[in-house]
């Protein structure tokens, strides 16, 4: 099995969910039919994808095909995001959306799925249920739309009995060209791609074209098993097309991304730490995203917890939420999470402590 399969796992056609849903099969999927009357059984798929923070990057959007737009930049993977259920009955086509946890879009969900549809018409012969557990808030820097798209893709493919890896790195390419289309995201998904703290060094999905071999895309990470802190306020942020449709800050933003990637770029791995942390601070400063939206405020009130809790953590702008992710300042510091997660919850602030997803080799 692939590693990539650690963060993306999918159950097999049955009738039974295992997985995160604890309480075993939803509700929603129990067989209801009519006594005495014969039921086609339902297909039913699972997937599981961690979400993503980008730290800092580049507006690259300039292409015709959404396969070729994205971004360059760098972040962190995680191993916490979204878990999408599917059951699909013989019948006219629909979908029934139920959301569990955060609430999502369910226009995202329905774009997705027509995505998916362009390689797999045939799903549009039954009627889809589909229950989408989001674990953390939609539109804060989390990746949660890239997350969705890639687990629902992937869900739905394995439903229908489509092979393990194509339907894999189909659903990396389903979910790029959704995100492109709705304007929801540029990179999550080629960095989820790499796993771990990672770096995307050409813009584009991580596979297209026939064999899904590669893509345009390149992104490469390496592994560290820290833990990380993500904090955002009781309301949601911008959404991503205020950005990035934006003349201006699309220039502001690739300026300052494409000066900041060309001292990091060159080296990739533990002894970049630092320099990826300062990076990011200057990347937030130069393009102008630090004084948007009240992120300066929350910044300010993120590090005051860190420096009364004397724990040796560093906070960083999630981009482009208005939420902050607090990492080691130095990898070999011992941090005290706990003590810092309590510091913070007492300004009122939300905040969730998950892992980091492992690197792992391109497929």
């Amino acid at each position: 099995m692939h590693p990539l399969l650690n963060s993306l796992s999918v159950s097999v056609r049955s009738r039974t969910i295992l997985s995160t849903f604890s309480d075993g099969l939803p509700s929603a999927f129990k067989d209801r039919s009519p006594v005495g009357v014969e039921m086609k059984l339902p297909v039913i798929g699972h997937a599981s994808c961690g979400g993503h923070v980008t730290l800092l990057f580049t507006v690259e959007d300039d292409a015709s095909e959404a396969h070729l737009q994205g971004s360059r930049g760098v972040g962190i993977c995680l191993d916490t995001g979204c878990d999408v259920a599917v059951r699909g009955m013989a019948g006219d086509w629909g979908l029934d959306i139920r959301f569990e946890g955060h609430q999502g879009n369910s226009h995202l969900v329905r774009e997705i799925v027509e995505v998916v549809a362009e390689d797999l018409p045939q799903i549009k012969q039954k009627h889809w249920t589909l229950i989408i557990r989001n674990r953390l808030p939609p539109s804060q820097g989390f990746g949660m739309s890239a997350a969705l798209a890639i687990a629902t893709s992937r869900a739905m493919q394995r439903a229908m009995g489509e092979e393990y890896e194509i339907s894999l790195r189909r659903s990396m390419l389903h979910a790029h060209v959704c995100e492109r289309r709705t304007s929801s995201g540029l990179g999550d998904v080629l960095g989820i791609s790499a796993g771990g703290v990672e770096i995307r060094t050409s813009p584009g999905s991580p596979f297209s074209g026939n064999g899904l071999q590669s893509g345009p895309g390149v992104s490469r990470g390496w592994s560290n098993t820290m833990e990380v802190i993500l904090i955002w306020p009781d309301r949601e942020g911008h959404h991503t097309s205020e950005y990035i449709n934006d003349p201006l800050w699309k220039k502001s933003i690739t300026q300052s991304g494409d000066r900041l990637l060309s001292t990091l770029e060159g080296k990739w791995g533990e002894s970049s730490w630092s320099d990826l942390i300062s990076c990011a601070r200057s990347f937030v400063e130069e393009s102008g995203l630090l004084d948007d939206s009240s992120r300066m405020d929350l910044l300010n009130m993120v590090e005051d917890s860190i420096t009364k809790s004397g724990e040796d953590a560093v906070a960083s702008l999630c981009l482009l939420g208005r939420s902050i992710i607090v990492t080691k300042k130095d990898l070999r510091s011992e941090v005290d999470f706990e003590v810092l997660i309590d510091g913070i919850r007492k300004t009122g602030l939300e905040c969730m402590k998950v892992g980091v997803s492992d690197a792992r080799a391109h497929l």
